[in-house]
């Protein structure tokens, strides 16, 4: 089949689009998380959240301090003095969760986490959840099945309003087995990009504790600094792998044994990536994608944030060919998520009629799953 080239680029998303997620996370989700973070601060820090409630709905874009959110300072400048709606979508979101980590007295040298106890509370729970689910330890578990179940785990997102139980998930697209034969030619690097703390890094770990048998590194990816309520930072991933090491539960304990085994051969590697901590699209800015990336063989993209910062946080049409963003991307990439956001691409035709008999909310409940692969 010819490919061609598209004569467009669809805008990015928007908060001033009305009737759109976009618009209901900022009138809505955002002011629902201040108003949960307020419950739990003091005085001068609850003030500070009042203040930004305040100034998403009716005040101007304020400067950010240099240096401590790495370049995301330079990103926001343009947008000083305007209007939260006058950004698009994914830097209002980053810009948002920046402002919270400075209410609550983040600096260069003093890194703090509002987040931290309900992601640590959501990670104890997961680790529990293991006395039910050993057949997802068993080492011979087959890829295909865990790369599923890390798709289900993806609903633990705390940042939505409703978290859908993953019983009730739907799976939309299903290339698993397709993405079960990228490593089957044996690579030498993959890497891994992390979501959300809970059930959802602890399917990822089981995932990446299996295709390691199949490349000799695995670089794996976590936030910069704490966002989006749940995600995953490298505090939160050292107090999982403690918490599984010392648990009682004994697939627990050979998971976090296993993994601690995996980074002192240096087969296993977490890094705090500065690129995820940017509103940007990995298929667009090469020098970037390259940086974070260097010499990888295959990327695996866990969650919908992760989605939209591969393929662009834009009004993408559902059955955009995905080989216009492997093209741009130049290497392989497996999309695990259950659908949050807007933002959907590669839907073969009959699955794109089936989606207009779906509920209207079916992009961004979560109750619908793809595993998706970028490839030849």
């Amino acid at each position: 089949m010819q490919y061609h080239e598209p004569v467009w680029i669809p805008a990015h998303l928007t908060t001033g689009e009305p009737d759109s997620f976009a618009a209901f996370t900022l009138e809505e989700r955002l002011p629902a998380i201040l108003d949960n973070l307020a419950n739990h601060a003091d005085a001068r820090t609850d003030q500070a959240l009042q203040q930004l409630a305040v100034e998403i709905r009716e005040g101007e874009i304020t400067p950010l301090p240099p240096v401590i959110l790495g370049l995301f300072d330079q990103v926001i400048k343009p947008y000083t003095g305007r209007r939260w709606t006058d950004m698009p979508f994914l830097t209002v979101e980053l810009y948002f969760y920046a402002r919270i980590l400075l209410a609550f007295g983040h600096t260069a040298t003093t890194l703090v986490d509002p987040f931290h106890p309900i992601k640590n509370t959501v990670s104890l729970q997961a680790i529990e959840s293991l006395t039910t689910m050993t057949g997802y330890c068993d080492s011979d578990c087959d890829i295909t099945g865990l790369l599923r179940w890390s798709m289900t785990g993806n609903t633990a997102d705390l940042s939505q309003q409703v978290v859908t139980d993953a019983s009730q998930i739907s799976l939309l697209v299903d290339e698993s087995y397709v993405a079960g034969g990228l490593f089957d030619s044996g690579l030498n690097r993959i890497d891994f990009v992390f979501d959300n703390a809970g059930m959802d890094v602890l399917t990822d770990l089981l995932l990446i504790l299996r295709i390691s048998r199949h490349c000799s590194r695995i670089v794996a990816h976590v936030r910069p600094w704490p966002m989006f309520v749940s995600d995953v930072t490298m505090t939160d991933m050292k107090y999982l792998i403690r918490k599984l090491v010392t648990s009682s539960i004994p697939a627990a304990k050979k998971l976090g044994e296993d993994i601690t085994q995996l980074l002192h051969q240096n087969r296993l590697i977490f890094r705090s990536s500065s690129a995820l901590g940017l509103p940007v699209c990995f298929c667009e800015e090469e020098a970037l994608t390259r940086e974070t990336f260097e010499n990888t063989e295959l990327v695996i993209f866990k969650g919908d944030l992760n989605y939209r910062y591969f393929v662009g946080d834009r009004r993408w049409p559902h059955t955009m060919e995905k080989r216009y963003f492997f093209e741009r991307f130049s290497q392989p990439a497996i999309c695990l998520r259950t659908l949050k956001s807007e933002v959907l691409v590669g839907l073969p035709a009959d699955i794109a009629t089936r989606t207009l008999h779906l509920q209207p909310d079916w992009l961004t409940s979560g109750r619908y799953g793809i595993i998706q692969v970028f490839a030849h």
